[in-house]
């Protein structure tokens, strides 16, 4: 009678550390540590799962969320050099090199073909490649200025560079990028 007890605890035993070691493998894949990469429609970006998106064409990695999705605020010029400091600081998706986009990195995510989704509160079109977050900001600021008081960015809905006081917030954001060198 103990032999078969023993035999039986065995059995479930064994079958309750393969259901264990199942269980937290199944996690493990499933956590994004080993993600494959989603690609754009046409292939040319890649969200790496991290909030991240690659961009194969330029080599740059943008932030999936621009800063009014990230953060919840509409931010001034001033106020996104501080954002990209803090996500340097926070080391966002692992990576302590992030910067404002200048004029031109950004113009490079404005596709006229493409609507990711309209800016919050508006019926303004947002033409960036769906893969980004929808319903941020169609402003975004760049890390250029124009004179003491002015600085550029850019609208997505035209894809025109915009000249705006650095002090404005109204319904402006940004979206950090860094070289990508994986």
């Amino acid at each position: 009678m103990t032999k078969a007890i023993s035999d039986s605890f065995r059995n479930l035993s064994l079958k309750s550390s393969f259901l264990l070691t199942l269980f937290l493998l199944l996690g493990v894949l499933s956590s994004g540590v080993f993600a494959i990469p989603v690609e754009s429609d046409d292939k040319r970006f890649l969200d790496n799962g991290d909030g991240t998106i690659t961009d194969t064409k330029t080599n740059l990695m943008w932030m999936k969320k621009d800063s009014y999705l990230h953060s919840g605020h509409w931010l001034s010029w001033p106020e996104v050099h501080d954002y990209v400091r803090q996500l340097n600081e926070e080391g966002f998706a692992q990576y302590i090199d992030w910067e404002l986009p200048t004029k031109k990195e950004l113009i490079t995510l404005y596709e006229p073909e493409k609507i990711n989704s309209s800016q919050v509160g508006r019926e303004m079109k947002i033409h960036t490649d769906p893969i980004f977050e929808k319903n941020g900001s169609g402003s975004l600021w760049s890390a250029e200025e124009n004179g003491r008081y002015n600085a550029f960015g850019v609208v997505f809905n035209t894809g025109s560079v915009f000249n705006s006081n650095k002090k404005s917030r109204s319904r402006k954001a940004t979206r950090a990028v860094r070289i990508n060198t994986n």
